[in-house]
């Protein structure tokens, strides 16, 4: 259920709460992270991606209603996380090479495996079945980022699924882990500066 909010007189965004991708973990000396330090402040935290998503949802909104005037960024199943969050609690999402349909990616990683972090990890069937009943976020006050030569996830089909319905910018070249943090700061600043509703 979405929160009331003032119809008027929100404040521009003051922070960015950061969603990681799979494998990954929050780590503020990240090159990702210190680029969009220089936009605004940025808080984040690690969290298990082999649990239930309702679980994940659930850790991320709880820190994410200590940060009442962030905008949610995302990248990767980070991504998808951001777009759901933006949707549920109203508020401005930037999703960068969103991962549209986990259900069908996190396939590849049921089993044993270790982490982009050298963390062991194990997802199960259940986990994957789970993400499949769930549909990327279209209904909230976002933007699409992508890299277009992304090697793990297609622009094209992100391209295909949110077009006319969510804005998009797009970068030549790059990769999945996104290779044009600085320009996207520099060159679309709207996409940071967003007005964040104030909660009643």
């Amino acid at each position: 259920m979405k929160r009331q909010s003032e119809p008027q007189g929100g404040h521009h965004a003051s922070g960015i709460f950061y969603c990681h991708g799979w494998g990954s973990n929050f780590d503020p000396c990240k090159k990702k992270i210190r680029q969009l330090a220089k936009a605004l402040p940025v808080d984040g935290i690690t969290v298990d991606y082999t649990l239930h998503p309702q679980q994940v949802f659930e850790r991320y909104a709880a820190r994410l209603k200590l940060q009442p005037e962030a905008v949610v960024i995302g990248t990767s199943l980070g991504g998808f996380y951001a777009a759901w969050l933006g949707a549920e609690f109203d508020r401005p999402f930037i999703a960068i090479n969103p991962s549209i349909v986990p259900g069908r990616t996190l396939r590849n990683y049921v089993g044993m495996g270790v982490s982009y972090t050298g963390e062991p990890f194990e997802l199960t069937e259940e986990c994957v079945v789970a993400y499949e009943a769930l549909s990327f976020r279209l209904d909230g006050q976002g933007t699409i980022v992508l890299d277009l030569a992304d090697e793990v996830l297609s622009a094209q089909d992100t391209l295909s699924f949110v077009r006319g319905r969510l804005p998009v910018v797009t970068f030549e070249g790059g990769s999945h882990r996104f290779e044009h943090m600085t320009e996207l700061i520099e060159t679309r600043p709207d996409l940071f500066l967003v007005e964040v509703a104030r909660e009643i």
